[in-house]
């Protein structure tokens, strides 16, 4: 029996669709965009996606049947205390297992979800969307403070 491994393409990122993008608009065509033209242009839409994500709770439709996009708020349902999340750093300190009940949140979980159900692509499920890093802080800064709240998915 052979061991199957999971194979991880690394993220696709601007240059990378830029090459694309030169291939179909090459140098001389009517929609041609330097470098620096088209990362600008993609990073202003990104963060205008991101804008109406984290700060307006909106759920974003995708291009191209795509799917959705949003941040979503569920009540965890724990079954028994071994479910629970510890928390790590009070637990060393006190010596003993101290269990995380979100309550800076009211006990709810947030998360970025992206919806597939009405995504055309095939294989979709062997794609997945992760933020970067600062855009899940600043989601949590936002909860923490309760700036913002989410939708709960139902």
């Amino acid at each position: 029996m052979s061991k199957s491994h999971n194979i991880v393409q690394n993220a696709y990122t601007i240059p990378d669709f830029y090459m694309e993008y030169v291939k179909k608009y090459p140098e001389g065509h009517l929609y041609y965009l330097t470098y620096r033209e088209y990362r600008d242009i993609t990073v202003m839409f990104l963060k205008h996606l991101t804008g109406k994500i984290i700060y307006k709770s909106t759920t974003v439709n995708l291009p191209f049947r795509l799917g959705t996009l949003a941040v979503i708020k569920q009540k965890p349902l724990y079954t028994t205390l071994r479910n629970m999340v510890m928390d790590w750093p009070k637990s060393k300190e006190a010596g003993k297992q101290i269990r995380l009940f979100n309550e800076h949140s009211k006990g709810n979980r947030y998360r970025f979800w992206w919806d597939r159900r009405t995504c055309i692509t095939n294989n979709k499920t062997a794609y997945t969307f992760k933020p970067v890093r600062f855009i899940k802080r600043e989601v949590a800064r936002l909860i923490k403070s309760r700036e913002n709240d989410y939708f709960e998915r139902t």
